[in-house]
């Protein structure tokens, strides 16, 4: 019977290939991959660095997941997905077996022609498991890949410029490198079987030196690592520079993190079990190490445990006590050492890291349970000044963190949650539900109760503030498919504060919530459109007294993509920012059209923007295409224009070249940006060059 259904599948199968490959005619995984990055960081806040993120999905795209072999945990990282349509494709498999084709998708429910759009660029139904190959056939699957990027900023900046210039050219400047920004890359990966990685780069200003006394080994941020997978008990064996996210990230959630996202708002509360090789190139956010993880299935239970261990040198600004015990007052995360005084910091205390994760499936892999333990240690205390907000930080040489986490899934209801405490005595606690109510409905329900002197370094979990500290918040978040090719996506996140923060000197709350409508018109044109309104305090000077009041503020932005031909794609963005303060209102506004061509080798992307934010606090935030692993969202501040080209020209598979030319010009101001890196103009001109060997 199950043969004859299959049968009846796969005959229909080709009739709706037949019939729907139009409708799925805009599914290029170039075009949804380049889509996807676009609805995910329509609109920020601040400059957060989320080359991490753009990795992990980039090695997705260029290795995609096999949805034939991929368990639950596995199809999680597809965040996108919501629990329903991963819970329908393994039981569609579970009774009819392997996929023929990834459009065979259109036949189990919940899935439709723009989920599977989406998914196109990082699934693939066909390939071999790698204990039935030789070691040189895995060595020649694998994906092996080296870049090499220059970037500059034509423009002098104040730190390539002599004070004494006048009266000798030759006189030392403020930065004692280069101008051009270098970056090199090698990596030889295979999912889930091994990675090989090394990156080099060097930041404008910086010098390429080998003096091993003054701790200069050539390019000025050196990353590594090695990783083998899936060697019978042996899940993995990690050397060098890598990244950590157990449970709900309370303790440990180094690494990919959307937090309160427009087109994620389900995939928050998955229970993550990542170990990562890091990958990126910016210089903070990771261990620097060991580790391995070991499972074993005993008593119809699963169980995996890792441990690892971490030293790496940390750059800070040293003070001595009265005592003569030295201190420092926090870690310098920029990365850039391109001055004398920013030499003097560059790996001034030591950080060991030892912890470890355990974890237990149940048998039918629907639940498990973990604990996790992390232990620092500085070779120097941390202390820091002496400011009110500053009382329940951490401070001193040794901090520890516990946790323990679960969840558990039931038909399409998902549990979770995980408890935490630090050395100093503080708890940190998040606990949830996501439910696929129907094949078009989703609902996540997340509590979360942080102390103000509950310390975890690594962690990344949810929250308003950038660290899992001094916050008390409901949120719940909706993905709902109204009709037929329309998704709504929806959150409202209520947040307090039980102690001062940084600009807020009292206690105080907040709430926020976002609307984002995504609607195909038809086979060729997309319109989104998305509100997101947040309501918190801020210090303001009256008269003599410093004050926190509500500030309010209320960002637009509609996009509008369309595909005229299959070689071009037009994309029209505008964004409204307003910012309420003390009765005040400031207001900013981008508008910015963007065209995309591409025929045979060659590929290339304009943008035209004008913008106008008259305030800090009102500031824009627009994705920019860039050169391949590479990742932009820029800040529009002030009044101007602003213009880029990005030409990419494929010679065979194995050789590409890439650049990108971005213009930004101000109306409003004859100095950009402050201090070294400031430019005497109005005018900004940034040139990146790229070439790509796969081979």
């Amino acid at each position: 019977m199950g043969s004859l259904i299959r049968t009846f599948v796969t005959l229909g199968l080709l009739t709706s290939l037949l019939v729907t490959s139009g409708a799925l005619a805009q599914s290029d995984p170039e075009y949804a991959f380049e889509s996807l990055l676009e609805s995910l960081f329509t609109q920020q806040d601040e400059e957060v660095p989320y080359e991490e993120q753009y990795e992990l999905l980039y090695q997705l795209y260029t290795q995609p997941i096999n949805i034939n072999q991929a368990d639950e945990e596995t199809l999680q990282l597809l965040f996108f997905l919501s629990d329903r349509q991963i819970s329908n494709l393994l039981h569609y498999r579970q009774h009819y077996g392997e996929l023929l084709s990834i459009y065979e998708l259109q036949f189990i429910p919940a899935f439709d022609a723009t989920s599977i759009q989406r998914l196109v660029p990082f699934i693939t139904v066909a390939s071999l498991p790698a204990d039935t190959l030789s070691w040189t056939d895995r060595w020649n699957r694998a994906e092996k890949l080296f870049i090499l990027r220059q970037a500059t900023t034509l423009e002098n900046k104040v730190g390539f410029i002599s004070k004494d210039t006048l009266s000798d050219p030759n006189s030392p400047t403020p930065f004692i490198g280069s101008k051009p920004q270098l970056y090199s890359r090698l990596r030889i990966s295979r999912r889930n079987d091994f990675s090989l990685g090394l990156t080099l780069e060097k930041d404008a200003g910086e010098a390429v030196r080998w003096q091993p006394d003054q701790k200069q080994y050539g390019a000025d941020f050196r990353s590594y690592h090695v990783q083998i997978q899936n060697r019978g008990a042996l899940k993995n064996l990690l050397v060098g520079d890598y990244t950590l996210q157990f449970g709900q990230g309370l303790v440990l959630g180094q690494g990919f993190s959307l937090g309160k996202s427009g087109s994620a708002v389900t995939a928050l509360g998955r229970t993550r079990s990542q170990v990562r090789p890091y990958t990126s190139s910016t210089e903070f956010g990771f261990f620097r190490g060991a580790t391995a993880t070991v499972q074993s299935d005993m008593a119809g239970y699963h169980l995996e445990v890792t441990p690892f261990v971490s030293y790496q040198l940390m750059d800070a600004k040293l003070y001595q006590n009265p005592d003569n015990t030295t201190y420092f007052q926090s870690p310098q995360i920029t990365g850039w050492h391109r001055t004398e005084a920013e030499l003097a910091s560059q790996d001034q205390v030591r950080e060991q890291v030892v912890g470890g994760n355990v974890l237990v499936k149940n048998r039918g892999r629907n639940g498990q349970i973990g604990i996790n333990y992390v232990r620092t240690e500085f070779d120097h205390l941390w202390q820091r000044s002496g400011e009110l907000r500053n009382r329940h930080e951490f401070n001193g040489r040794v901090n520890e963190a516990w946790s323990v986490f679960g969840n558990y899934r039931h038909q399409h209801y998902h549990f979770f949650g995980e408890l935490a405490r630090s050395r100093s005595g503080g708890w940190g606690g998040l606990g949830g539900i996501s439910a696929s109510l129907t094949s078009t409905a989703d609902m996540t329900w997340v509590l979360r109760s942080y102390s103000p002197n509950f310390h975890a370094f690594y962690g990344n979990a949810l929250s308003e503030g950038s660290r899992p500290i001094n916050e008390q918040g409901f949120y719940w978040g909706m993905r709902l498919e109204p009709f037929k090719n329309a998704v709504i996506t929806a959150y409202y996140d209520y947040f307090r504060f039980s102690w001062l923060r940084h600009r807020v000197n009292a206690p105080s709350r907040g709430q926020e919530w976002l609307t984002r409508l995504q609607y195909r018109l038809s086979r060729r044109t997309e319109l989104y459109t998305q509100v997101r309104h947040e309501q918190k305090a801020m210090n303001v000077k009256l008269d003599s007294l410093t004050i926190p009041l509500p500030g309010t503020k209320l960002q637009l932005a509609t996009g509008l993509i369309h595909y005229p031909l299959a070689s071009i794609r037009l994309v029209t963005r505008w964004q409204h920012n307003g910012y309420s303060l003390k009765g005040e209102t400031d207001r900013g506004w981008a508008i910015a059209q963007d065209i995309t061509y591409q025929q045979g080798r060659w590929k290339t992307d304009l943008r035209f923007a004008l913008f106008d934010a008259e305030d800090y606090d009102t500031r824009l935030y627009l994705y920019e295409n860039d050169l391949l692993y590479t990742f932009s969202i820029p800040a529009y501040y002030g009044r101007g224009s602003r213009t880029y080209w990005v030409l990419r020209y494929k010679l065979n598979r194995h050789l590409s070249f890439w650049s990108k030319v971005g213009r930004t010009v101000y109306t409003d101001r004859n100095i950009i940006s402050s201090g070294l890196e400031a430019i005497q103009g109005n005018t900004r001109t940034d040139v990146r060059c790229q070439i790509i060997v796969k081979f």
